[in-house]
């Protein structure tokens, strides 16, 4: 069956909204579907902020303070260590992508002065669907002062797929020091259904490289990234949206669907 048909029939097996951008870089044969669509980012956003980041020469070994105020709830390890940690900054950068650590995250976006320098840098990319409404997952007792009522982050799967490739070749200040930290993942779907883990990666007992960032909150589960063997690579960003299961489990339709997304891209394009 070819491509388009496959991921066309887990389109529309999905119950819920689905964004699409698959693009084999070594070709250039492309899928998309709803590319535009924005959808609230979760941790996806963290993709961008990195970019943001590491674009503004900041020197990634003096060390930053983890500040009582960006202490956040949800996903990381900031949260349970002792008060009065400092990091050097590459370190809280690589915390807010391999472990999607939301504390990480607020430090990173106090640290550059808020939402509105992370924004104008989005938009001077063209990276239009993205925008980031503020610091992540604060107590209700401890809300972000800045943040607009209502607000929220969000993303396209356009705009991921952009910076991913806007990276891959190296078209993005400190590109090789976001696709190592991007390879040091510890969640991911797109592995699900492929015959390799998280290990193979790790300790390079595979030829295949992945350079992702996912997230997840109730509605949403979402997967961005470059996989890659030899001399091939694809970009993939899979965004969905549903209220038909708000728990997290491993076996969440979304999360399915990322993992079948991808191995039909490894089947036809890298097989």
């Amino acid at each position: 069956m070819p491509l388009a048909e496959e991921l066309q029939a887990l389109i529309a097996a999905f119950p819920g909204e689905v964004g699409i951008v698959l693009e084999n870089l070594a070709t250039g044969e492309r899928f998309s579907y709803q590319e535009t669509r924005p959808f609230p980012a979760a941790s996806t956003i963290k993709l961008p902020m990195l970019c943001y980041a590491l674009s503004t020469g900041a020197d990634l070994e003096q060390k930053i303070s983890i500040r009582p105020e960006t202490v956040g709830l949800g996903t990381g390890i900031l949260k349970e260590l002792s008060p009065g940690l400092a990091l050097p900054l590459r370190d809280i950068l690589t915390l807010m992508i391999v472990v999607s650590d939301n504390t990480a995250t607020n430090v990173v976006l106090d640290f550059f002065g808020h939402k509105e320098p992370f924004n104008a840098y989005y938009q001077a990319q063209g990276w239009r669907e993205t925008h980031t409404a503020g610091m992540l997952s604060l107590p209700e007792d401890r809300p972000d002062p800045k943040r607009e009522k209502g607000d929220f982050s969000r993303t396209s799967a356009r705009d991921q797929a952009a910076i991913l490739k806007a990276l891959w070749w190296g078209e993005l200040p400190q590109a090789r020091t976001a696709l190592d930290i991007l390879s040091r993942q510890q969640f991911t779907s797109f592995l699900r259904y492929i015959p390799v883990d998280l290990d193979d990666l790790e300790e390079g007992t595979t030829p295949l490289k992945l350079y992702s960032k996912s997230g997840e909150i109730r509605c949403c589960r979402h997967d961005a990234g470059i996989l890659a063997k030899g001399d091939r690579a694809v970009v993939m960003a899979v965004l969905t949206e549903s209220e038909s299961d708000p728990r997290f489990h491993p076996d969440h339709p979304a999360v399915l669907l990322i993992g079948r997304i991808a191995a039909v891209v490894y089947r036809h394009w890298l097989g």
